[in-house]
């Protein structure tokens, strides 16, 4: 059994940075996928865990610089 703490520490010396930040970028890249895809944002955003789109938009922008609508609308 590995315990919390252990993997904390594991995800931060193996890949620099915090478990919580590993998922949130996991997150990002797949919804690129769907995107691509073409999901809209609000079924990624559900699909992903989100209880509702506006916090999917706000993790996206913080990723990408730009919102998955806008992302969506580069691809065309």
């Amino acid at each position: 059994h590995t315990t919390e703490r252990t993997l904390a520490r594991h995800c931060q010396s193996e890949l620099g940075m915090s478990f919580t930040e590993w998922r949130l970028r996991v997150r990002y890249l797949h919804s690129m996928e769907l995107l691509r895809k073409g999901q809209t944002v609000k079924e990624v955003a559900l699909t992903l865990g989100y209880n509702q789109a506006s916090p999917f938009i706000a993790m996206f922008k913080k990723y990408s610089g730009m919102t998955p609508e806008q992302y969506k609308n580069r691809l065309l």
